[in-house]
């Protein structure tokens, strides 16, 4: 029961549109108290006191009303008591919202409801299906390991940074070439890229799945790229090498400014002169993945646990963006301005999907929530994305379940070659 209770997957099929007075904003002290009251159900659970797990799941949900998670525990932990009222109550609020949970939870809600779970079970189904359209652009060999970060130059060459295999692909005319390889320069593995003023941007780091892995050892920055002939042209590096920070995704703003992400850390850096500097850092901040900017030269981060944050530069004010109250902003990995929208790259929900966000006039709250795609064949932990003339293009395939500390590929899995993707 421990297992499962760490492993709940969830779906979770965003509205349309929201006014204003449908957003939730969830405060610092709203996330603080559902996570105390969380911990103590975790305890509870594990002493095998699922009445009392439930009640504060329950009082954890009620702080945090859009997160998938917390629905999840009480579905569960309420069919597993016999709270046929409360589980018919959660299961109807997954088919309210489009989320799909996983297989434990649904044989949890099927023992409890009976023949009432019949029709929840076919929105469930309906739920996981597949959505949108997408165009398969190229096909990554397998020797290129764990695709994650895409760029494209102004040539219209996209580039493709690898977190096993560690190394930078440049797409020729010809297929795939390698260009950078990280073990020349003790990077490690290759993530978020971008490009500015002709150079290639990328954020680099030692983690788990970096081949030859050893705790604690490894560095964490941004190398600056001669896309043409792989040279490296500048370093910057973060003291202290991985623990406890690791440098995720990248943007430059229109004004040429540099912002990366720290994933471990909870930050984001900004480039300056030889430095980099950590213009943002907040408590609330779980894990800071993709970064995008809005029509007014601000940014938005997207945070793995809490959703989506407003970041300020002019004031250096950090807001947590409001959403519907129905809709889940978690689990977003790549973020990305296309057009008039954000695209989100959503992976921390089953089924993946790739998401078109409308934001507010303030860039404070998300107005409009559009599924682009979602649980198409071709998925396969889809990961980070890049805006270009013609479309959006981005990693459909990378593959990271099938992959174990140290790059080695899980027992019994198959890596098959990486899929790049455009939407249509």
């Amino acid at each position: 029961m421990k297992h499962i209770l760490g492993i709940f997957i969830f779906a979770v099929v965003l509205a349309s549109a929201a006014t204003a007075t449908d957003l939730f904003l969830e405060t610092d002290a709203a996330y603080e108290a559902s996570q105390e009251a969380r911990n103590k159900g975790v305890a509870a659970f594990r002493e095998g006191d699922l009445e009392t797990a439930l009640t504060h799941m329950e009082e954890a949900f009620r702080h945090r009303p859009n997160h998938p998670l917390l629905l999840g525990y009480i579905a569960y932990l309420a069919a597993e008591t016999g709270n046929r009222e409360n589980a018919m109550e959660a299961a109807k609020r997954y088919a309210a919202m489009g989320i799909a949970p996983g297989a434990d939870i649904r044989l949890a809600l099927k023992n409890a409801l009976g023949d009432e779970a019949a029709a929840l079970e076919k929105q469930f189904e309906a739920n996981l299906a597949a959505q949108g359209s997408a165009t398969t652009k190229f096909m990554l060999p397998t020797e290129f390991r764990l695709v994650e970060g895409i760029a494209r130059d102004g040539q219209g060459r996209f580039y493709f940074g690898t977190v096993v295999s560690g190394e930078i692909v440049r797409m020729d005319a010809t297929g795939p070439v390698q260009i950078v390889d990280a073990k020349q320069h003790e990077f490690g593995s290759f993530f978020g890229m971008t490009f500015h003023d002709g150079s290639l941007y990328a954020t680099f780091a030692h983690m788990e799945q970096t081949f030859g892995y050893t705790e604690g050892e490894g560095q964490t920055g941004i190398a600056r790229i001669n896309p043409d002939t792989g040279d490296i042209q500048d370093v910057w590096t973060l003291p202290g090498g991985t623990e406890n920070q690791q440098l995720a995704d990248i943007t430059v703003t229109q004004d040429g400014a540099i912002f990366a992400s720290d994933a471990k850390g909870g930050q984001v850096y900004q480039i300056t002169g030889d430095t980099l500097f950590p213009l943002f850092a907040h408590d609330g901040f779980m894990s800071p993945q993709g970064l995008a900017e809005t029509s007014d030269g601000h940014l938005i981060l997207a945070d793995y646990g809490r959703g989506l944050w407003h970041l300020d530069r002019k004031s250096g004010q950090i807001t947590l963006l409001g959403a519907p109250a129905d809709v889940s902003l978690h689990g977003i990995d790549g973020l990305a301005r296309h057009g008039n929208s954000l695209i989100a790259i959503q992976n921390g929900v089953t089924p993946h999907r790739i998401l078109a966000l409308t934001l507010s006039a303030d860039g404070k709250s998300v107005t409009d929530v559009t599924v682009k795609a979602k649980a198409l064949p071709t998925f396969d932990e889809p990961t980070l994305g890049v805006s270009a003339p013609d479309g959006f293009y981005f990693v459909a395939g990378s593959q990271w379940p099938k992959y174990e500390p140290g790059g080695f590929v899980r027992e019994g899995a198959e890596v098959a070659p990486t899929t790049i993707m455009k939407l249509d």
